[in-house]
């Protein structure tokens, strides 16, 4: 790749960033060289993901995001307690699953059918 030869992943921020590193990638005529890995789990994504132009994005639950943060946002009101964080971690979790079209032994995964029913966006 260039000056970096040995380069061949690129982690993106999130599918419009990837989006970007795919076509600049294609441009190079290194689409094919370099696996992009990206975060979001919207449906754009995920068929990029199905195209082969994305190796994997990690599905967020926005909808469940939301939800959890206005429970912990009542409870707070409610009590003045702080929520507890996920054991382990310094956040609460709210779920993600690796979308790849061959699911990954040992991390949350789901292929690309299961990541275009649960597509958001």
């Amino acid at each position: 790749m260039g000056q970096h030869p040995s380069i061949n992943l690129a982690y993106a921020i999130n599918e419009p960033a990837a989006t970007g590193a795919y076509a600049a990638l294609a441009d190079l005529g290194l689409d094919e060289d370099v696996l992009i890995v990206t975060i979001d789990g919207g449906c754009a994504g995920v068929r990029r993901v199905a195209a082969g132009e994305f190796g994997a994005t990690v599905m967020q639950y926005p909808l469940e995001m939301a939800r959890l943060g206005v429970e912990a946002v009542a409870e707070r009101a409610r009590t003045s307690e702080k929520p507890e964080n996920t054991p382990g971690l310094d956040f609460h979790d709210t779920g993600a699953a690796l979308v790849t079209g061959v699911p990954v032994a040992g991390v949350p995964s789901i292929g690309v059918a299961e990541g275009l029913r649960e597509c958001w966006g």
